[in-house]
């Protein structure tokens, strides 16, 4: 009950901003009409705490693990670094800027990029919710579980509603992830067939990269990330 009254204070309350013409030129081109971007509100500051647990490593076999550094088994506290509610992105003042890509599409950072492809994917789930019986709240439990709700196998199937609300919103993550720096990739071709059946996603570009890259580790294997 506290969490959905929460939930209506925050609606109310923070008006948050839309989004800029470059973060609707990248999103036009990932969800198309399917997604109303004059909807959209992009908010400083959001409704989570840091959260103590047991990080175990993800395979190194996705793009967006390979773009980082190894992560270890251990112990941390974080907090994530946005939560959307219904047509509004909250993000922590630690990862909220006033552009998530300046100069795209000539230039992309790659982290902002996927974070921000994250979240509009939670607004298309939203705003097509009749399609994918999306809520905040059924998004939310699947935390309460004990795996990795990020986790996910194409080899699973082929249709992209059948998986869950944040293995979803990882899939975009890899797509873009891979779009930028293997467009011609077997991976990408895979992923780009995925999502064209789900929302009308703009076509691959045919011979070279769409934008100069920026990566959060210098030292990232690019050579065959999306084979």
């Amino acid at each position: 009950m506290m969490l959905r009254v929460l939930f209506v204070i925050l609606f109310v309350a923070a008006c948050g901003r839309p989004l800029t013409d470059t973060e609707r030129d990248f999103a036009s081109r990932l969800h198309g009409a399917a997604l109303d971007l004059d909807r959209v509100r992009l908010v400083e500051g959001a409704p989570v705490g840091p959260v103590t647990f047991h990080r175990k490593p993800r395979p190194r076999v996705t793009c967006r693990e390979r773009i980082l550094p190894p992560a270890r088994e251990e112990i941390v506290t974080a907090k994530p670094a946005a939560v959307t509610l219904f047509q509004k992105v909250y993000f922590t003042r630690d990862w909220y800027v006033d552009d998530y890509l300046p100069g795209y599409p000539e230039r992309m950072n790659l982290v902002a990029a996927m974070l921000l492809a994250h979240e509009l994917t939670h607004v298309w789930q939203w705003q097509n919710r009749h399609v994918t019986g999306y809520h905040p709240l059924r998004a939310a439990a699947e935390h309460g579980a004990s795996y990795d709700p990020y986790l996910f196998e194409l080899e699973t199937s082929p249709n992209f509603l059948d998986y869950g609300y944040e293995q979803q919103g990882a899939i975009v993550e890899e797509y873009v992830c891979c779009r930028a720096l293997a467009p011609e990739a077997p991976r990408t071709l895979r992923l780009h067939g995925m999502l064209s059946a789900a929302f009308p996603v703009s076509d691959l570009p045919r011979a070279s990269r769409e934008s100069d890259v920026l990566l959060p580790w210098k030292d990232a294997e690019l050579n065959g990330i999306c084979d």
